[in-house]
């Protein structure tokens, strides 16, 4: 969304009659209260804190600072978004409305013309200068915005769905939505001299061959268009091996330097050639799996260099560059914990932890340079590695999971603990910079639970009728035919894509609609009923908790976009990746044996995140919406939004 003034919007609330859903009704305004200029709020957000979690920990003594903050202030559940997905509830605490206001309902969503999925995170600009490449998703304001169209001083760092950065008079560094070099979000590439992983990990290795100990290869990267084609640019790897040692030389474009197996390299920067005038410029780091046969070498996905960025991931632009100066290199990208290499086998665990410590003290040295030049204002970071590392490691407390093995336990069932541990150290921090005049708040946007059964929920769509197949998936296949491969859309009526959306194939409305407008109510209905009835017959637990239509969840000028039915799962069971894509397994149910064990895209009522202040509140309920109005009444500014202020 390209930036607004304060002058524009207000001039669209007088046409609208004052509707809209961020106008501001006293701000600079006769009679409105007077802007507290000096007024200080910390936001410390930190990814998937569980609320369950943290309390057990607190009452074992664990989490002393947090413990400290709940008994001279606030400790609540902060209700979650439906759906409890960290783009949907980090833009509702940012906007204070819902998402039928700021327009994010998914990871993925669909394009009814071809039924196929996009991104809901990263938005195609129309633009060909990098500053236009992209354009936030997000429909409607922010905090920041609003405060500092009235000149009160913002800091925003890593906050989700931030890419680009808004062109505001703060300062700001771009979270989650911020891609690659390549404009996505995260492509790694695998060099082997043997193929191994997941059938899918297949997709980014890179087979080696060898003439006596050296191997010349290439690193991709952006698509840039040649004659009459499109193809990636590249530069070129060479790999050596070291004889009787357990290390390889890398050479490229001139950097060469020796990595030991079973170790990350330093930062490479890499420069693609686009054209004879124009070349790109990233950062990557390696890690030496195994340096004899076979030989394997992970290389992370190219990061926007934050010391010459392609794109704009900070505000002002000269923000990301002054950082690098002063921190060193770090990860640009908005999801820069690869949890898809861990499982296509790519990297082990130990590796894929080493990879999450670096990232973790990238954003604490970030965090500890602001919190140490704060003096008024708001200062709001968001830690996220939280969330993966729960992401991945929930299975190994949950001796219930089908996946659970006790020398796994054994080894990695305190990670998710010690990452907690170390976010207590940062709300310590933060509480000891909190005076007087200080709001200090810690909030997570969702909690977390055990991924045991997944739900193949196109597969059950297709047994109950609602879509029909051309043709049974290939017994090979075990993706079950992603992006609707099967499907016959002129016999479906309703389909599922993403992480717990159901949509009607509407007549008018997707390319070869079947279900008429006058009968979506009853279509709806008829799917809540058979949702909600859903059994698993292996365990004997009900399946869904909650099927809700748009009109019940959203209201706002983006209803339209909703899916039309969002499914909350029952504890223990999530949708499946298949059918996230558009697939169709044969079984409707199997056991999660992989490598994520823990998730939060389930009923909302199961995953609350938490609310820590260091005032009271008088309530006893809060919700997401609830952190906008909290922080911008606290600056003197009362918005109208869906949300209320807690304090």
């Amino acid at each position: 969304m390209a930036h607004i003034t304060r002058r524009q919007f207000m001039k669209q609330a007088l046409r609208t009659g004052g509707s809209l859903p961020f106008l501001l009704t006293a701000c600079r305004n006769a009679g409105s209260p007077k802007i507290r200029r000096q007024a200080k709020v910390i936001v410390l957000g930190i990814d998937g804190l569980d609320p369950h979690l943290t309390g057990r920990m607190m009452r074992a003594g664990e989490l002393p600072h947090l413990t400290r903050l709940a008994g001279s202030g606030a400790f609540l559940p902060l209700a979650t978004s439906n759906p409890p997905q960290s783009p949907v509830a980090w833009s509702s605490m940012a906007t204070g409305n819902n998402p039928g206001r700021h327009g994010l309902f998914d990871f993925l969503i669909r394009d009814p013309a071809t039924y196929l999925p996009e991104l809901g995170i990263l938005s195609r600009g129309n633009g060909l200068l990098p500053s236009t490449a992209f354009r936030n998703p997000r429909q409607c304001p922010a905090l920041w915005e609003i405060l500092a169209e009235a000149d009160i001083p913002v800091t925003v760092i890593r906050w989700p769905v931030t890419f680009p950065p808004a062109d505001i008079s703060g300062k700001m560094l771009a979270g989650l939505g911020v891609p690659d070099i390549k404009g996505e979000l995260g492509a790694s590439a695998f060099y082997t001299t043997r193929a191994t992983g997941t059938a899918a990990g297949q997709e980014s290795a890179v087979l080696l061959d060898f003439v006596g100990d050296r191997a010349e290869t290439r690193i991709d990267g952006p698509l840039v268009r040649g004659a009459g084609d499109t193809r990636p640019a590249a530069v070129t790897l060479v790999i050596k091996r070291m004889p009787g040692r357990k290390q390889v030389q890398l050479d490229i474009q001139g950097t060469r330097f020796l990595l030991d197996e079973r170790s990350w390299s330093p930062w490479v920067r890499v420069t693609f050639p686009i054209n004879l005038f124009k070349s790109l410029s990233g950062i990557c780091r390696f890690f030496l799996q195994r340096a004899d046969q076979p030989l394997a070498l992970y290389l992370s996905p190219i990061q926007i260099d934050p010391a010459d960025p392609c794109f704009p991931i900070s505000t002002p632009p000269s923000y990301a560059a002054d950082l690098a100066r002063g921190l060193g290199a770090f990860h640009t990208q908005g999801i820069p914990e690869d949890t898809k290499a861990l499982m296509d086998g790519h990297l082990d665990e130990d590796a894929f932890l080493q990879m999450c410590d670096t990232i973790m003290r990238e954003q604490e040295d970030i965090f500890y340079h602001e919190l140490e030049n704060y003096d008024h204002g708001l200062l709001a970071n968001v830690f996220y590695t939280t969330d993966r590392i729960q992401h991945i490691f929930w299975g190994a407390m949950d001796p219930g999971h089908p996946a659970f093995q006790a020398a796994y336990a054994a080894r990695y069932g305190d990670v998710i603990r010690q990452y907690y541990r170390r976010m207590d150290g940062h709300v310590g921090a933060a509480l000891k910079k909190a005076d007087d005049q200080t709001l200090l708040i810690v909030c997570s946007d969702h909690g977390f639970s055990s991924f045991r059964r997944a739900v193949h929920l196109n597969s059950w769509l297709a047994d109950r009728g609602y879509m029909r197949l051309c043709s049974r998936p290939d017994p090979g296949d075990a993706e079950g035919g992603p992006l609707f491969r099967y499907v016959d859309w002129a016999g479906t009526r309703a389909y599922a894509l993403g992480l717990g959306g159901v949509y009607l194939n509407l007549k008018g409305r997707e390319k070869q609609g079947l279900v008429e407008p006058a009968a979506c109510r009853k279509v709806l209905e008829n799917l809540r009923q058979d949702l909600t009835r859903w059994v698993d017959q292996e365990s004997g637990q009900g399946v869904v908790r909650s099927a809700r239509t748009a009109g019940e969840l959203f209201r706002g000028p983006c209803l339209a976009q909703a899916p039309d039915l969002i499914v909350g799962f029952n504890r223990g069971f999530r949708v499946s990746w298949q059918s996230a894509l558009g697939g169709t397994p044969p079984m409707m149910i199997e056991a999660n044996l992989g490598k994520w064990t823990g998730d939060h895209c389930v009923d909302p009522s199961l995953v609350p995140g938490v609310f820590f202040a260091n005032r009271k509140t008088g309530r006893k309920t809060c919700s997401v919406l609830d952190i906008a109005p909290t922080i911008l009444t606290c600056f003197g500014l009362r918005p109208s939004m869906d949300g209320r202020a807690l304090l």
